[in-house]
């Protein structure tokens, strides 16, 4: 039998100081948390202590690698700087391989603009695609955040942003559930047809 509970951690992928998209992640994990059947937990890649003079898996942080191994899906919550991603979110991800194959991930576009981070999450596509990452179809944006949460970081229009929460999260914890199954009841190594 199937365990139904899902492991979702949010990854919030600057770390930048005075980062709108930490008061994004916080609401994003307190409605993932809300959920039943669903544990998560917010990694903030600025408390990643990763050497910049390596690549790749060799500069693997024991705790995230763990934390993405138990991960049956993912969101990261990514600011858009320059129509790009946060090179630290990049190298950050880049230290694991293994871990993420066949799980889903749901991403969160976070910007200054009107756009909400669609085209950071444009271009993070193909880089989820390599890493075995499987990407829903329904993605968060978050537009002109620094007029959508007041000075303690609480949002000011929760009710429309818990909406268009509801429909990722729903898209996110059934891909995550079916590929839970299927990374824990198919086999991908070929049968002997002898």
């Amino acid at each position: 039998m199937l365990d139904s509970s899902l492991f979702i951690p949010v990854i919030l992928g600057t770390p930048r100081q005075g980062r709108q998209s930490e008061y994004v992640a916080k609401f994003i994990v307190e409605q993932v948390a809300a959920r039943d059947r669903l544990k998560t937990e917010l990694i903030d890649i600025r408390n990643i202590a990763i050497p910049i003079d390596d690549a790749g898996e060799s500069l693997k942080d024991p705790d995230f690698s763990a934390t993405m191994e138990r991960a049956d899906g993912l969101i990261i919550v990514v600011p858009e700087y320059n129509h790009g991603y946060p090179g630290l979110l990049k190298h950050v991800l880049d230290t694991c391989l293994k871990e993420y194959i066949h799980k889903a991930v749901g991403l969160c576009g976070v910007s200054a603009g009107p756009f909400g981070g669609t085209r950071v999450i444009q271009n993070l596509l193909p880089v989820m695609r390599e890493l075995g990452l499987v990407t829903i179809f329904y993605d968060l944006n978050f537009s002109n955040v620094q007029t959508l949460f007041d000075q303690s970081g609480n949002l000011i229009d929760k009710p429309t942003y818990i909406r268009r929460m509801e429909r990722f999260m729903d898209e996110l914890v059934w891909m995550s559930t079916v590929l839970k199954y299927g990374r824990q009841e198919v086999s991908l190594e070929k049968q002997d047809s002898n």
